[in-house]
């Protein structure tokens, strides 16, 4: 039996899914926390994701071959990769270890690094789902990667290794299968990998109101305030300066989505996180519908049901956090997405940007602070912040009351070769 853990008043920088689950861990270890955000919960990065709770999503964003592929894909309009040419001179410290990261000995190891959490997100997932009493909002249908033809399905020979390699659950489906599964789609899809295990979020943005609200309703403080910095008094111990003043605590965990990496740099720590922007378009629900969430390997889109109609979702931009949103080629999109589900609408219902925060490896930082004893880094998760973030607060809060998480967590440090 561990021993009791001391209370403590610990802050929290972010309201996002990573930084509720790690109220809600904390306070199960009986501290006391303030949640930092000037924005309400779960309004940033979180509201916008694709929203799906995946254990077989191993592969990151750099593979083998992307090179190679890149320049095709930047002039290609119905791409999902954009570059933003201003900005690469500040790109370039992550793009060049992105690039680096497509090495196929780094891209095993970054696998298998994501498939450790993977292997904890559920048991950590069933803790926030009964705590905060959100279980209506989860769907657990599983999830489909669709391909048009043998060539394609055959092109994630590499992806299907990795998950055979990391022990996920999948089955390979034939066109009769894929119609039984999803009888309103076009019928022009050969092969598809089913992911049972897979859970489709019905709206996320909700969902981390309510995992704020509980954590809320048990002493949680949220103060709508920016952070700027982190101090320390004299004895040591960290305090967090707003744009309204100064607030000691005793422990502190940034988990601030892509604004993470300004903190960690003041506090000493050379962390190279940017953005991947993403973007999504709210369509209206068809009377002939999708059942899960489906993942399109050609025209490079996912479909998931949502409350108040269908998600699309797509692009991965590289630019500054604080550039203004390009909606046109996810619009461009809207045909490939009537395409496939026949009888889909192409009205925007909403549309939206926002910055899934990222290292080079797709890897995220769980870990203290390598200078400062008293914080702790909870960040860069990319596009499985929803995913990740649950097991994210259970490993912070292990970390802060001194326990050992049971896995390693070399390949969570803020200290790690990016290049």
């Amino acid at each position: 039996m561990s021993a009791p853990v001391q209370p403590r008043h610990v802050a929290v920088i972010g309201a996002g899914m990573v930084g509720v689950s790690c109220a809600l861990f904390l306070q199960r270890d009986g501290h006391r926390v303030t949640i930092f955000d000037p924005n309400d919960p779960g309004s940033g990065t979180s509201f916008g994701n694709a929203g799906l709770i995946s254990q077989s999503s191993v592969m990151p964003s750099s593979t083998p071959g992307l090179v190679k592929r890149i320049p095709k894909m930047l002039m290609d309009p119905q791409s999902p990769l954009v570059l933003r040419w201003q900005y690469v001179p500040r790109l370039l410290p992550w793009l060049a270890g992105f690039l680096a990261n497509s090495a196929r000995d780094r891209v095993e190891r970054n696998c298998l690094a994501t498939a450790q959490l993977f292997g904890h997100v559920m048991s950590a997932y069933d803790t926030v789902i009964r705590e905060a009493g959100c279980g209506e909002l989860i769907q657990a249908t599983g999830s489909l990667k669709l391909f048009e033809s043998e060539a394609s399905f055959q092109g994630s020979a590499f992806e299907r290794a990795m998950m055979d390699r990391c022990g996920c659950r999948y089955d390979v489906l034939g066109a009769d299968e894929i119609r039984q599964m999803e009888p309103n789609l076009a019928p022009i899809f050969a092969r598809a990998i089913f992911i049972p295990d897979s859970r489709n979020i019905l709206n996320p943005g909700r969902l981390v109101e309510t995992v704020a609200r509980a954590v809320a309703e048990k002493g949680a403080v949220l103060k709508r305030e920016r952070v700027a910095s982190i101090d320390t008094d004299a004895s040591g111990k960290p305090v967090v300066v707003t744009d309204a003043g100064r607030h000691p605590a005793d422990a502190v965990v940034v988990a601030a989505g892509v604004r993470s990496g300004k903190l960690a740099k003041q506090l000493g720590a050379k962390i190279v996180l940017d953005a991947e922007r993403g973007y999504h378009i709210m369509l209206p629900r068809p009377e002939k519908s999708i059942n899960r969430y489906l993942q399109f390997a050609e025209c490079r889109i996912s479909l998931s049901p949502k409350e108040g109609g269908l998600r699309m979702t797509s692009i991965v931009e590289l630019a500054s956090a604080d550039a203004p949103p390009d909606f046109r080629r996810i619009r461009r999109l809207k045909a490939q997405a009537a395409r496939v589900l026949p009888g889909l609408e192409p009205e925007e219902k909403s549309i939206w940007m926002g910055s899934r925060p990222s290292l080079p490896d797709n890897v995220p930082v769980i870990a203290r602070s390598p200078r400062h004893p008293g914080v702790f880094f909870a960040f860069g998760h990319s596009h499985l912040g929803m995913t990740m973030g649950p097991v994210s607060g259970r490993i912070i809060a292990d970390l802060v009351a001194g326990r050992d998480p049971g896995l390693d967590m070399t390949p969570y440090g803020a200290v790690r070769p990016l290049l």
